[in-house]
């Protein structure tokens, strides 16, 4: 069915003012450089619950493992941090160590303020991001300082993985021997 000649007339202009806004949308969206380093971390819009990382390289060799305790809530480590405190919290189905292919979950606890981001490298650079999160926790019975988040990691590789974590003022290291 066609429009009629003055509905038709009517509907130009709201169609060529949409065309145009999308037509701009699409030429503010960056190009990928080919400059860009292969381990260079990328930098997305922030959102209420991320934050755009500062310059980050991954290290080349493996650091030792960060200690993995029992608490009365499960296992978790103690992470090394620049300006806060970082704590994670090791929910995973085939036990410490955590299996390479098997989703396994995190709760995070770190000090400072603003936005978080988590991304995890291998020993040889490679990175991956969480498959789900970070989703805020507004409280739980797990009692270390600072906010709380949720995360899902699915390491594709075994070795030693480096999940580094990264807020405004913050930033710091868990590192997990995967099997």
């Amino acid at each position: 069915m066609f429009l009629s000649g003055n509905r038709a007339r009517r509907l130009i202009g709201p169609i060529c003012l949409l065309l145009a806004v999308m037509l701009a949308a699409c030429s503010l969206t960056p190009q990928p450089s080919s400059t860009t380093a292969s381990h260079a971390v990328p930098t997305p819009s922030p959102t209420a619950h991320q934050v755009v990382l500062p310059s980050f390289t991954p290290p080349t060799t493996c650091q030792p493992a960060s200690p993995i305790d029992n608490s009365t809530v499960g296992p978790e480590a103690h992470g090394t941090a620049t300006n806060a405190q970082l704590w994670a919290l090791i929910m995973s189905k085939t036990g410490i160590p955590v299996e390479a292919k098997q989703e396994v979950k995190i709760v995070w606890r770190m000090t400072g303020s603003g936005g978080i981001h988590f991304a995890a490298y291998s020993s040889s650079g490679r990175r991956i991001a969480p498959v789900w999160g970070p989703d805020e926790h507004g409280g739980s019975n797990w009692d270390r300082p600072g906010d709380e988040w949720g995360t899902g990691f699915n390491f594709p590789v075994p070795g030693c993985w480096d999940i580094h974590v990264a807020r405004d003022d913050a930033a710091g290291d868990v590192w997990l021997d995967v099997k």
